[in-house]
């Protein structure tokens, strides 16, 4: 004890001092500890309610991006299937089309030969009339002017001309 003495520790001053420490812990707890607490319970719960919702909101968001992603998939679905059928519908649309278009060109050519039959018709109509009418003339002239040889051969020769000049 005396080398606590000549320390300079007074007993009486450590007993007042732990005694003082002690009510003021007491008070400390009664008034100021038990808020704090509170204040740190409080923010303990109020962060877990905030993770729980967080957790909460991230499900749900799962949960729609999964519903979302399955709707995008059908409807790439339907869209795929929507163009291979619009793909169909052009094949088939063009193919009546390529068809339509030749019976058109067949129903063209035939018109065409019927008209060029027609035409070549009226050109040997045209034909058989003129040569008619030549060998007429020929006769006529033939009868007209004397039976000698040389005229006879004028006539033939100048009737041959004449339809050597419609053939062409």
């Amino acid at each position: 004890m005396e080398l606590l003495k000549t320390l300079g520790v007074d007993f009486k001053l450590v007993i007042v001092q732990a005694l003082g420490f002690l009510i003021l812990l007491y008070l400390l707890r009664r008034f100021l500890f038990d808020k704090i607490f509170a204040l740190l319970k409080a923010r303990r719960e109020e962060i877990r309610d905030t993770y729980e919702k967080t957790e909460g909101d991230r499900q749900e968001a799962a949960r729609l991006k999964a519903g979302y992603e399955k709707k995008v998939y059908e409807t790439e679905a339907e869209a795929e299937k929507k163009l291979t059928e619009a793909v169909k519908e052009a094949k088939k649309l063009g193919s009546e089309i390529v068809e339509r278009s030749r019976e058109e060109a067949e129903a063209i050519k035939l018109k065409a030969k019927e008209s060029l039959e027609l035409e070549r018709k009226k050109v040997a109509q045209e034909i058989r009339d003129q040569v008619i009418a030549l060998s007429l003339l020929t006769s006529q002239r033939l009868i007209q002017q004397s039976l000698n040889k040389e005229a006879a051969e004028r006539l033939v020769d100048g009737f041959i001309k004449e339809m050597e000049g419609l053939r062409c």
